[in-house]
């Protein structure tokens, strides 16, 4: 059974309290499995996990199909933050811009998905918390 809901506790457990941001020279936390967040409904108790795709899943089905929808109805593209490494989500902003849409990409550098949005395509070279809301306020 999947119980699929947004989980708006900071930390996301308790456990985590006080570890700040990841540090990839940090050594392993050493949290008890314990202490880490289970699932609350009925008596299923299992090991709860970000609403995530991790490498070699599968994606849901329902959820490819919304996003090819819209990517067929949108009007504009924003690319924000990406390394347009990983597919399907690699494909999405040159498919956008095939169709003549225009893509703007916001990114600290230049992605392989970039050289591929055509006469549409405007790239935008930077901190995404700095250049987005610059783009969207004007």
């Amino acid at each position: 059974m999947w119980d699929v809901r947004p989980n708006h506790d900071s930390p996301i457990c308790e456990a985590l309290s006080g570890h700040g941001a990841p540090d990839p020279d940090a050594t392993a936390a050493r949290l008890p499995v314990s202490d880490l967040p289970r699932c609350q409904v009925g008596d299923c108790g299992g090991l709860l996990r970000p609403h995530v795709v991790w490498f070699g899943e599968n994606l849901d089905e329902e959820v490819m199909d919304a996003a090819h929808e819209e990517l067929e109805n949108c009007d504009l593209c924003l690319v924000v933050g990406t390394s347009s490494v990983v597919y399907p989500a690699a494909m999405f902003a040159p498919q956008v811009a095939m169709r003549g849409v225009p893509v703007a990409e916001f990114n600290m550098e230049t992605t392989p998905a970039t050289n591929r949005l055509g006469g549409k395509g405007f790239f935008f070279e930077g901190p995404c918390g700095t250049l987005l809301p610059q783009a969207l306020a004007e």
